[in-house]
């Protein structure tokens, strides 16, 4: 019987040992998944798109400029006014170019898009350092010959279209035309036909373009006021020892500066169109005579002003090298801002010749009348008259009885 419970307890446990077994190899071993990261967009930074300008007035461009500057000259002696589309160019440079001559260079960006540009006249030694400056090339109507030889000297790319519009060769004669409508007298009536050089020059495998990146130091804003300029209503600029003054008139009605000499305002001779810019430059250089003619000492730089709606500051230039774009910066070296826009730019020497600028008062007029102060005038006149007659009867009146009475004591 012992054994017999012996053996019992020894099964039991044997059962209990096959089952902590089976529960032991059943078990499974759990591994954690693995974590992935949730995948994220690469952060980009929003970039405003380009913007192009056009490098001589600031006009916006749907793409980089890479054309070539064109420089065309135009006369200014009173008798040889009004000007034809110098109002069009870019920049109009005027400047005592020889003894007692006073000369304009146009200044073009888009010189094929101009029909007529004069009077055209022969180019001068500044010109010619101007259109190396720009890179530009250089339209005249001849010049003497030291001048002309300076021009190939300096590696211009330069024409005489008073020339080539007489030649047998059509594509030459489209460059210019003498004016049959307005009478003008030679040299005067010499004007250039913009499209026509384009095609020439092209035809002469010249250069005709930039590149986009070149630099011209203008730096334009949409309003280039200066805030703490002094208020400059009227301009006066002398030229070569008072040959002649020009005045730049400022009409706050159209922010511009209208361009006066000789005692008028200038005016387009086609369209009538008022010469009027948005930036006045006037640079101060060192000036020098070559037999007769103007030079200026570009190279060293100088000083000058600048005049945008209605008022002014002084500047100053560089001219790397003397064959470089002007670079205009404030008297604390920070780079000028240029108003979007056309621009008259004076050169003159630094002891021949002035600049000056005054504020322009309106003269005092009188109020008008209102309709209270004309009614009140005519109440006033209507009792004064009623009053008068008033009088004059009760006046009347006492005579005549004075009379009648003198007359009765007589009797």
């Amino acid at each position: 019987m012992e054994k017999k419970r012996v053996f019992a307890w020894l099964l039991v446990l044997a059962l209990l040992l096959t089952g902590c077994g089976g529960q032991s190899a059943q078990k499974e071993t759990t591994v954690p998944a693995a974590v992935t990261e949730p995948e994220t967009e690469p952060t980009t930074v929003p970039t405003e798109p380009p913007v192009y300008r056009n490098p001589l007035n600031g006009q916006i461009l749907e793409e980089p400029y890479t054309g070539r500057i064109f420089a065309h000259t135009i006369t200014n002696t009173e008798d040889a006014l009004p000007h034809v589309n110098a109002v069009k160019a870019d920049i109009l440079v005027e400047a005592y170019v020889s003894r007692g001559v006073v000369r304009c260079l146009g200044l073009y960006t888009d010189i094929g898009s101009v029909e007529a540009i004069g009077g055209t006249r022969s180019t001068r030694l500044l010109f010619n350092q101007l259109a190396l400056i720009y890179d530009a090339v250089l339209v005249h109507g001849g010049g003497f010959g030291m001048i002309i030889e300076d021009a190939d000297n300096k590696g211009l790319d330069h024409f005489n279209v008073d020339s080539l519009y007489r030649q047998a060769d059509p594509l030459a004669q489209k460059v210019a035309y003498r004016d049959k409508v307005y009478k003008r007298y030679a040299p005067n009536d010499l004007f250039g036909y913009g499209p026509g050089i384009v095609e020439y020059v092209e035809a002469q495998g010249v250069r005709t373009t930039q590149p986009a990146d070149k630099e011209y130091y203008l730096n334009f804003v949409e309003d280039a006021t200066p805030a703490d300029g002094e208020i400059a209503d009227e301009i006066t600029i002398w030229y070569g020892k008072n040959t002649k003054n020009t005045v730049m008139k400022y009409n706050p009605e159209t922010g511009k500066y209208v361009y006066n000499q000789y005692g008028k305002v200038m005016t387009d001779q086609i369209t009538g169109e008022e010469e009027s810019f948005n930036n006045v430059l006037i640079l101060k250089a060192g000036m020098y005579e070559s037999y007769i003619y103007s030079e200026a000492t570009f190279q060293t730089g100088g000083t000058g002003y600048y005049a945008c709606g209605g008022r002014i500051i002084p500047i100053v230039w560089e001219c790397e090298d003397g064959c470089n774009p002007f670079n205009f910066k404030t008297l604390d070296g920070e780079p000028l801002r240029i108003n979007v826009g056309n621009t008259y730019m004076s050169i003159i020497g630094f002891s021949t010749e002035k600049v000056s600028w005054a504020e322009v008062i309106p003269p005092e007029t009188e109020p008008p009348v209102t309709e209270t102060e004309e009614t009140v005038a005519e109440t006033t006149e209507e009792t004064t008259e009623e009053t008068a007659a008033e009088t004059t009867l009760e006046t009347t009146e006492e005579t005549v009885a004075e009379t009648v009475e003198n007359a009765e004591k007589k009797q």
